[in-house]
């Protein structure tokens, strides 16, 4: 059955709850509508039955008839649609998804777009299925999406899942999954790889949306990625590459998001460098890929980039939102979103003016959910099985003395050239440096005053005893420390950086013992340890927490952050992404250190 798709029982009642047979559920008044269909601002009144709006204009005979019916007064206020996050991977926010409901809907947020793809690769499909189970009945709507690349790149990593081509004909069968996740493996639609197109294909033939993820691709690359049926993009950086893209017909989806943030810069390039476009906006969307719950609760979701596209952007308020909602609805195949029209979706955002979009009241499929921030329903209270708890196993555990790394063996002792992955602040691009590092006694040496540190992946899943080395820099470790998480896109590996053997000890047995989470470690001048600890326990990668519980550890872990590696405003994100060897230049897998542009292992040293 087609997504939002009514029975005839349903349709014959709001047809007369229109007419004014029945009386309507909710009254709005006083407002002035946003209409994303026309581009007008005016006032109207809007009537509303079940899940659907059914007038809009003058309900005065309504009002008439049903006093008794339920009113919003929205007087100097703006009706926008529910906000749309095209492309969103609830697993970055460290919540589940009824946590994260509590905190976006709220903020106007009322479809969600989600590719569960962190925990398709932790738990495979049974945790799929047990996502969208939970899913169903909140009032936040989530089309989930069914992840394309579990692993993201097989070839170059031992996933602890893998879904297989022939998997997704029945998976794409399912009305619960609404379109092919983002196709991460983009060497593999180039190479047209036989796994790869069979499921492009099989989505194409289930009449199913296939999404992007493209960094970089220009050319016949481009060309060819598009040519298989791929409609979107997120990773687009520089403007050149979001002009070719949108003049080839792909959309192109804004993120802004904790870490990777290029709506404004995008934004902005598009305004300056496609001047005699009659209207560009069309083929653009909004995203935020991956956002912390703390980001959320403190800044906004959707409401902050819309905030950015009127206040830094400089665009129309109307085009800004119609970027975030009728836009993606139109991307994703379902017209009855975005839009405030009779028989759309009552998914409603008032907020008080068109520059700061502060909400004020949320109407979600029909219902008053939420008003001044705060929910006006309750949410059910989730609870997971054990399965889902017990996700860190490694089949091999270092000790203190493994955490270094091995030169090459004709060098006893001198200078060599290494392959070192350098982070970039608010990118998934790192950038491979080729630079001499000390050997002595045939080891890598971490010199003092040099931004530097060790990287060290370890096989969490019981799968291999894998235990990968690398160097990184660009966290500019200031005392001995250690950063270290289980959420690690897209394999979710337990990831440890820094420059002091006995700090990532203690951080990789405390998030084994922690069933997973994120640890910042610094030692003292007596050999203790501070720290700031996450548990993260469902899947390694969510918090069972409140939300407020999870933001302030957040804010406490980055506060700690800043004294132990300056370098980087996010540490757990730059971390995370040094492991996706998807997203160039220079990753490490569980196989080795992978140069992403050649997409092959490489050794360190050569």
């Amino acid at each position: 059955m087609k997504k939002f798709a009514r029975s005839s029982e349903q349709i014959k009642r709001q047809i007369d709850a229109s007419m004014g047979r029945i009386e309507p559920d909710l009254f709005i008044t006083g407002g002035d509508v946003v209409n994303t269909l026309t581009g007008e601002i005016y006032k109207t009144d809007v009537a509303i039955k079940d899940d659907r709006i059914i007038r809009l204009g003058d309900i005065t005979d309504l009002k008439e008839k049903y006093g008794q019916t339920k009113e919003i007064d929205a007087s100097n206020k703006y009706l926008i649609p529910g906000l749309i996050d095209s492309h969103l991977h609830t697993e970055s926010t460290l919540l589940g998804p009824t946590h994260f409901t509590q905190i976006a809907l709220p903020r106007g947020t009322t479809t969600v777009i989600v590719d569960p793809h962190e925990i398709g690769n932790v738990l495979g499909i049974p945790g799929l299925k047990l996502y969208s189970e939970e899913v169903k009945n909140l009032p936040l709507d989530f089309l989930v999406e069914i992840p394309s690349c579990v692993p993201a790149a097989p070839t170059l990593e031992t996933g602890p899942n893998i879904i297989k081509a022939e998997e997704y004909v029945e998976l794409l069968k399912d009305d619960n999954f609404i379109a092919l996740a983002e196709m991460m493996n983009f060497p593999g639609v180039i190479h047209a790889d036989d796994e790869v197109v069979a499921k492009l294909a099989f989505a194409e033939q289930a009449g199913k949306t296939r999404e992007g993820h493209a960094p970089g691709l220009t050319g016949k690359e481009l060309q060819a990625y598009l040519t298989s049926g791929i409609s979107s993009d997120h990773e687009a950086f520089t403007i050149a590459e979001v002009i070719e893209k949108l003049r080839s017909g792909c959309k192109i989806q804004l993120r802004e998001g904790s870490f990777a943030r290029n709506l404004v810069e995008l934004a902005n390039g598009i305004k300056s460098h496609m001047p005699d476009a009659k209207n560009p906006w069309d083929q653009v969307i909004i995203c935020c890929d991956d956002k912390h719950a703390d980001d959320i609760l403190y800044h906004g979701h959707l409401d902050h980039s819309l905030r950015l596209l009127v206040n830094e952007v400089g665009l129309d308020p109307v085009t800004a939102v119609q970027i975030c909602t009728l836009n993606p609805a139109r991307h994703i195949g379902l017209p009855e979103l975005g839009a405030i029209a009779p028989g759309k979706i009552a998914n409603i955002a008032i907020v008080e003016d068109l520059k700061n979009f502060n909400v004020v009241d949320v109407i979600a499929k029909g219902k008053h959910v939420a008003h001044n921030n705060t929910l006006l329903v309750e949410l059910p209270s989730p609870t997971y099985p054990d399965w889902v708890l017990n996700t860190v196993n490694p089949k091999y555990l270092p000790r203190k003395e493994d955490f270094f790394i091995e030169g090459p063996k004709s060098v006893e002792k001198g200078t060599v050239h290494a392959h070192i992955i350098g982070v970039i602040e608010h990118s998934l691009v790192t950038n491979h440096f080729i630079e001499e590092v000390k050997i002595e006694n045939n080891r890598v040496v971490l010199e003092d005053g040099r931004d530097l540190a060790y990287y060290f992946l370890l096989d969490r899943h019981g799968k291999t005893t894998h235990f990968a080395k690398s160097l990184v820099k660009g966290f500019n470790f200031q005392v001995p420390a250690a950063v270290a998480s289980t959420v690690a896109h897209d394999s979710h590996q337990l990831l440890m950086t820094g420059n002091d053997a006995a700090c990532m000890e203690f951080a990789m047995n405390t998030l084994v013992e922690s069933k997973g989470g994120q640890i910042i470690v610094m030692k003292n001048n007596d050999d203790s340890f501070d720290y700031k600890l996450l548990p993260l326990p469902y899947a390694g990668l969510m918090s069972i927490e409140k939300p407020e519980i999870v933001a302030e550890i957040m804010l406490e872990m980055k506060e700690f952050s800043q004294k132990v590696c300056p370098g980087i405003s996010e540490p757990f994100m730059s971390l995370s992404f040094m492991a996706l060897p998807v997203i160039p230049k220079l990753k490490l897998s569980d196989l080795g250190l992978v140069d992403v542009d050649k997409f092959e292992v490489i050794d360190i040293f050569n």
